[in-house]
C-alpha cells in the first residue's frame, strides 16, 4: 500500500492584478496558509509523498519571502520521512535560468524539470519498493509536446503512478486554460498506471476512470471564476481501485452569487435580506474563513435605477460586506432593469414593439435566428446547429424585459 498527497496549481506569488493592494495581500496569504495547511495534513496522515503537479509557483513574480517559505515546507516534510516530489509546468518551467532549479532543495525533494520521463522509486521504512513514480516537466512556458505519450509501461511489480501538467483535450473546462502539454485519455491509459497526478486545469475532476487520472484543481482559488472548496486529493493506492478523498486547505473562498428575483426588492434592506439567505447557503465549509463574494443583481428590480450610480453599487458593496461579515463584495448591476410589463408594448407600430416582435420571432423562426447569430459561438461545436440554437435562446431569457426598460429609459432621456 502506499498513500500521497495530491496537489497541483499552488501559484505561489500571483500577482492578482486589478486588485486592492490590500486584497493582494490578503490573497498572497492565503496561498501560504492553504499551503502550509496540506502539509500539515501529509504529516498527520503520515503519508509516503506529497506529489507536485507544475505550477508551484509564478516563477518571474516568486519573492524573497515566499522562496524562504516554500524550502521552510518542503523541509517540514523532509524531516518527516516524506517524499516531495515536483514536476514543472508552464508557470514554472525548467532550465538553469528559472529559480526552481536554482533553490537548494532538501535531500528528499526530488524535482524534474524535463521532457524525457524521469523514474523514481518511493520506498518504504525498510527500504523495501512501495511505488514507482514517472515523472516529466516542462522545459518551457510553452511546451507544445504530448508529453504524456512518451511515458513508458508501468512497473508491474509495484504501484505506478504518473505525475505530469497536461492539458488533457477530454477535461471539463479545458478550454479555460492554454493548450500546453496536450494529450488524450487514450495516451494516459495506454501505459497502464495505477494513478496520474495531473495539474494544470483549476477544476477538480476524475478525468478518466480507465486511466485513474485525477486534477486536484488550484490549491486556492484565485478569482471570482474559481469558486467553492479548493485543496488538494489525499489517494490510497492498495488492491482495486485508488481510494480519492478531497481535503480543503484554501482559507479564502470565493462565490458568485446572482439574485434575480429582485421584483419586489425596493429598499436596501430587501437586497440585504435576499443576499443574506443566498450566502447562508453557501457557507457550510468550515475550513473557509474568509470570503470573498461577486454579487450579480439580474432582472427587474425597483431599485434599478438608484443602483445606475457607480457610487451607490460602491456603497451598497460596503453594506453588503458588513452585513454577510465576508472580507470583500464586488456587485454587478449591469443587469439589472426597471419593472416593466412587455406584454403592454407587444403588437404596438413603434420601436420597442418591433423588437419585442423580432425577438418572438428569434424564439420560434430557426432561420430567422441563423441569420443573426455569429458565425462562431464558443464553446458549442460548429456541427451541432440544435446545440447552438439551444444556448443562443437561453440567451435570449428575460431579453424582452430588459429591452423594453432600456428603450423606455432612453425616450425618456430623449424627451
Amino acid at each position: 500500500m502506499v498513500r500521497f498527497l495530491h496537489l497541483a496549481d499552488v501559484h505561489l506569488d500571483t500577482a492578482f492584478e486589478g486588485r486592492s493592494a490590500a486584497l493582494r495581500e490578503h490573497l498572497r496569504d492565503a496561498l501560504r496558509t492553504a499551503f502550509e495547511r496540506a502539509v500539515d495534513c501529509a504529516i498527520d496522515e503520515a503519508v509516503d509523498a506529497v506529489l507536485l503537479a507544475g505550477d508551484l509557483f509564478d516563477d518571474d513574480r516568486l519573492s524573497v519571502a515566499t522562496e524562504a517559505f516554500l524550502v521552510e515546507q518542503v523541509e517540514r516534510l523532509d524531516e518527516a520521512d516524506i517524499d516531495t516530489m515536483y514536476v514543472t509546468g508552464n508557470h514554472d518551467p525548467g532550465g538553469s535560468g528559472f529559480r526552481a532549479a536554482q533553490i537548494d532543495w532538501p535531500d528528499r525533494f526530488h524535482y524534474v524539470d524535463t521532457r524525457s520521463p524521469t523514474t523514481i522509486e518511493l520506498t518504504g521504512p525498510e527500504g523495501a519498493p512501495q511505488a514507482t513514480v514517472v515523472a516529466a516537466g516542462h522545459v518551457d512556458a510553452h511546451e507544445e509536446a504530448n508529453l504524456a505519450a512518451r511515458f513508458p509501461e508501468a512497473d508491474g511489480n509495484t504501484p505506478t503512478i504518473g505525475l505530469l501538467h497536461a492539458h488533457v483535450t477530454s477535461a471539463a473546462q479545458v478550454d479555460a486554460h492554454d493548450r500546453y502539454a496536450p494529450c488524450t485519455v487514450e495516451d494516459l491509459q495506454a501505459p497502464g498506471y495505477d494513478y496520474w497526478a495531473l495539474g494544470h486545469i483549476h477544476t477538480r475532476q476524475q478525468v478518466d476512470a480507465d486511466a485513474n487520472a485525477w486534477y486536484p484543481g488550484n490549491l486556492q482559488g484565485r478569482s471570482p471564476r474559481e469558486t467553492g472548496a479548493r485543496g488538494g486529493l489525499l489517494v490510497t493506492l492498495d488492491d482495486g481501485p485508488p481510494d480519492v478523498d478531497f481535503r480543503p486547505f484554501a482559507p479564502t473562498r470565493w462565490e458568485h452569487i446572482v439574485l434575480d428575483d429582485l421584483e419586489e426588492a425596493d429598499t436596501v434592506q430587501a437586497l440585504v435580506q435576499r443576499a443574506t439567505a443566498a450566502f447562508a447557503e453557501r457557507a457550510g465549509d468550515a475550513q473557509a474563513t474568509n470570503w470573498l463574494l461577486r454579487l450579480t443583481l439580474r432582472g427587474p428590480c425597483p431599485m434599478a435605477d438608484d443602483l445606475a450610480s457607480p457610487d451607490q453599487v460602491e456603497e451598497l458593496e460596503q453594506v453588503f460586506a458588513e452585513r454577510l461579515s465576508v472580507r470583500d463584495v464586488e456587485v454587478r448591476t449591469r443587469s439589472l432593469v426597471p419593472p416593466v410589463d412587455p406584454e403592454e408594448h407587444r403588437g404596438e407600430t413603434h420601436l420597442i414593439g418591433e423588437v419585442l416582435s423580432l425577438l418572438d420571432r428569434l424564439e420560434t423562426d430557426d432561420e430567422a435566428l441563423d441569420a443573426v447569430a455569429p458565425d462562431v459561438v464558443a464553446g458549442v461545436p460548429d456541427d451541432d446547429p440544435d446545440a447552438r440554437r439551444r444556448y443562443l435562446r437561453s440567451l435570449l431569457d428575460g431579453l424582452d424585459r430588459e429591452a423594453v426598460a432600456r428603450l423606455l429609459d432612453e425616450y425618456q432621456m430623449g424627451g
